[in-house]
């Protein structure tokens, strides 16, 4: 079977749907079966990290199309063109991707140098309906040659390191890829592999197709078939960050606030152990407390009332509406203090000139913006405002 054949039709980035039972949430639904039909009564919340993860893979996808020659030239320089125009596209997403296909390049020209005609699929769709009812995926790359699967995984993210040892989504991809193409190709091991080019991370796991027939029937069938009936029991952990349900799940609720009720020895001092066990739990509860408050404000923000909250502007600065415009009234007006390295702020200047000249010379270059709702407990002093205007693009 050769390489695919050069297409003339653009490439379409509107593979990559999602699954009740996907693989990117696999370490959720098989840590926490039932959130999975929870979690789909709530709608999707794009944010801007989810979108300029869409964006990356598709540059990835149209970088590696380049290299492998099977696209119209034309039509992937229009379309590349197109992406340059996007918010997201940087020198920075020039870089990150082009670590994800340098890397990619290498595994297809080892396989290449041991295997004359190899498979080489970028994003293809990877069914795994077999073991979880209605299951697919799309991998980014998927290499067969040589009797090895080759699974490679773009993660664009900087917050979170990623690895490939057990990782489920990859191993989901792989178990697809092994029932689609092990009657051809007779695969004898599997290698899946992570770049995550932000975090400097590039991680990789082998495992035999035996094995990983194993846990798709001892681990991934009986948890699938828990999640698809909205059955077994719910369980809280780091699993939760992207569940939709995060934000009212009872059993998240329970797990971080028996966290905060936590015994440590009395003293007059906390020691340095204590300091270091209570650290991650302050941290866990924070992010915990960080997502219920966003929840709580963005149904304000909606008009839901919560007893004793009302919905406020928070707190601003004062800014400059130009540095330019300050620095030629103040010259202008003979006032040449107004330095450090750069300009004053705000306050700075004001002590340094006087209120007087900074009324008359520079207030009509400041402008106060306006806060962003929050929830303060009825006892504040600043007024309340309406729901109603409240501009919904920053909600949650």
């Amino acid at each position: 079977m050769s390489e695919t054949p050069v297409t003339n039709a653009p490439i379409d980035h509107s593979h990559r749907a999602h699954a009740l039972l996907s693989a990117s949430s696999a370490h959720r639904w098989m840590s926490c079966p039932p959130s999975a039909v929870l979690a789909d009564k709530f709608e999707d919340q794009s944010t801007v990290f989810a979108e300029e993860g869409t964006f990356l893979h598709e540059l990835c996808e149209l970088k590696l199309h380049r290299y492998l020659q099977d696209t119209d030239p034309a039509i992937l320089e229009a379309q590349y063109r197109d992406h340059m125009d996007n918010e997201f596209y940087t020198e920075e997403a020039e870089e990150v991707t082009d670590a994800y296909v340098n890397f990619c390049v290498e595994i297809i020209e080892a396989v290449r140098a041991s295997c004359s005609d190899p498979l080489i699929l970028v994003e293809h769709r990877l069914d795994y309906s077999e073991y979880v009812p209605s299951g697919f995926g799309t991998g980014d790359l998927l290499i067969v040659g040589d009797g090895i699967l080759e699974i490679v995984d773009f993660k664009g993210g900087r917050g979170v390191r990623v690895e490939a040892e057990r990782n489920p989504q990859l191993m989901l991809y792989a178990l697809a890829g092994l029932l689609e193409f092990d009657p051809l190709y007779d695969i004898r091991m599997i290698r899946m592999s992570i770049v995550q080019p932000r975090l400097h991370n590039t991680s990789s796991y082998e495992i035999t197709p035996e094995d990983l027939l194993r846990w798709a029937e001892t681990e991934v069938a009986p948890k699938a078939a828990l999640a698809i009936a909205g059955k077994g029991e719910f369980k809280a952990g780091e699993h939760c960050r992207f569940c939709k349900a995060r934000f009212t799940c009872r059993a998240r609720s329970d797990y971080y606030m028996s966290l905060a009720k936590q015994d440590f020895k009395e003293a007059d001092l906390l020691t340095d152990e204590e300091i270091a066990d209570i650290l991650p739990v302050a941290q866990n509860l924070a992010k915990w407390v960080e997502d219920l408050v966003s929840y709580a404000t963005a149904q304000a923000m909606k008009g839901k009332n919560w007893p004793g909250y009302k919905l406020v502007a928070s707190q601003t600065k004062r800014k400059y509406t130009s540095d330019a415009d300050v620095i030629r009234a103040c010259t202008e007006a003979g006032i040449t203090n107004i330095y450090k390295t750069t300009l004053l702020g705000i306050s700075d200047l004001e002590k340094a000139i006087g209120r007087k000249a900074f009324k008359d010379i520079v207030s009509p270059y400041v402008f106060k913006p306006e806060g962003k709702p929050e929830l303060a407990p009825l006892s504040d002093k600043r007024e309340p405002i309406s729901s109603a205007a409240v501009d919904f693009g920053d909600s949650v």
